[in-house]
């Protein structure tokens, strides 16, 4: 992707986060580039593609997409580079105080014929890490518990997400977001650690 497509896509993602879709023109998106209409329709054809570019882009750059280099052997190591991951990514860099991934996420599930698919490969991607890691946490007695692997993974999974569509409808600080879900994994896996006598 050359860098006028891509500040593009980048820029518009960042509107689309910050703003309802209805609320985002194609004369923002340019604005805020510094570029021409006419340069815009060079690499995309209408709000809605490029809206669906943003969808794609947020699935595949904001959220972790590759778990290759991830730790394979304790929980909590897993889960902080997890959100170390998210924390250093540049997509991340650029998201504001009144993000609103909530709001992005339920226009884009409206907006984008194959959103349902583009969200689930993405959701069964994390459900198998998750559930791999709590698999070697037991069997290297990390952690102990009668839940089984993969409703503990979705544990894990809801609490983040419990913590995004919170902080979304109290408008409270993006930027604690993270925070927010390292306080609630710590805690569940507080509960379910093997404490060493």
């Amino acid at each position: 992707m050359n860098d006028s497509k891509k500040q593009i896509l980048l820029t518009a993602t960042k509107l689309f986060l910050k703003n309802s879709y209805k609320e985002v023109s194609l004369q923002d998106i340019v604005n805020e580039v510094g570029l021409t209409k006419g340069a815009f329709y060079h690499y995309y054809t209408s709000k809605n593609q490029i809206f669906g570019e943003a969808v794609k882009y947020f699935y595949n750059h904001v959220l972790i997409s590759n778990y290759s280099n991830f730790p394979k052997t304790s929980l909590k190591e897993f889960y902080e580079s997890y959100l170390l991951k998210i924390q250093e990514s540049d997509a991340f860099d650029d998201m504001e105080d009144d993000t609103n991934f909530f709001f992005f996420l339920s226009e884009a599930s409206k907006k984008i014929p194959d959103f349902k698919e583009i969200h689930m490969i993405q959701r069964k991607k994390e459900f198998w890490e998750w559930t791999e890691i709590i698999e070697t946490a037991k069997y290297n007695k990390e952690i102990k518990t009668h839940i089984s692997n993969e409703d503990l993974a979705m544990l894990f999974l809801n609490i983040s997400d419990g913590v995004l569509l919170n902080m979304t409808l109290c408008q409270n600080d993006g930027r604690d977001l993270l925070k927010d879900i390292k306080r609630d994994w710590d805690n569940l896996y507080s509960l379910i650690k093997v404490h060493k006598k």
